[in-house]
């Protein structure tokens, strides 16, 4: 159960729990679909690429694979949308990672920043736990600044996919904390959720209407507004705004 008292640590994940994945999906699907029908033949290849892709991730969940896991999300795409590695590595390349980022800064979840501030001004140390490659989005989103440590599927240590715990342990681990003065904040219940279950650690969804699962061990809000008046009660005024930045927080 979460206990603000005790906080130390927050981990968090990245697509869907930092910025507005759906929005996201709804830009790109976009620009995707212009692409096919200006040049239909490549198009439809690099959709058939980005799909198979997906499709492997969700595959991947749950196992271990015997060699690196991008090779191993590469090989299985491959297989599967019967494109060569390179065909599909060029297609994820372009879409998946270089794309997106000039729409994430202004999809950043609203209040986002103004938790993360505060939380380094209490002294709360910050992570990230992402299936993808991170580095590059959170500078993106010009939130590079306020994480310690950044730990992602694809690391030596970690090479599995949420929701093993395998990424939230290494990044406590990095972090020097105890999964009961952590927490882990995420989108997807069903991967975020397990994933921090798995590791005994307190979880919060965002994005969702506010309940308590207990048997599944997380906690959902709707924003992070919510989330602020939860954890730091003390920066939140009589209105139920946090104060944010440059905000008395004392």
């Amino acid at each position: 159960m979460l206990d603000p008292s005790r906080l130390t640590t927050i981990v968090f994940d990245v697509d869907g729990t930092l910025y507005r994945r759906s929005a996201l999906q709804r830009a790109m699907f976009i620009r995707l679909v212009k692409g096919v029908l200006s040049r239909p033949r490549p198009g439809l290849v690099t959709l058939r690429a980005i799909i198979a892709y997906r499709r492997a991730q969700e595959l991947l969940r749950g196992t271990t694979p015997s060699g690196p896991l991008a090779a191993a999300q590469l090989r299985l795409a491959s297989e599967h949308s019967g494109l060569a590695e390179k065909i599909v590595e060029q297609a994820v390349a372009r879409w998946m990672e270089e794309e997106p980022l000039g729409l994430l800064e202004d999809l950043v979840e609203p209040d986002l920043r103004r938790l993360l501030d505060v939380a380094r001004r209490r002294g709360v140390r910050l992570g990230i736990v992402s299936d993808y490659p991170a580095a590059a989005k959170l500078e993106a989103m010009r939130l590079t600044e306020f994480f310690d440590i950044v730990v992602t599927a694809q690391d030596a240590a970690v090479n599995r996919f949420k929701p093993d715990p395998s990424g939230l342990l290494e990044a406590l681990r990095r972090l020097g904390a105890t999964p009961d003065q952590a927490l882990y904040v995420g989108d997807r219940h069903e991967v975020d959720g397990h994933a921090a279950r798995a590791a005994r650690v307190p979880c919060v969804i965002v994005g969702r209407s506010r309940y308590w699962a207990g048997s599944s061990g997380y906690r959902s809000v709707s924003s992070y507004a919510e989330l602020h008046a939860i954890l730091f009660p003390a920066d939140v005024p009589p209105d139920g705004t946090p104060l944010g930045l440059g905000g008395a927080t004392r």
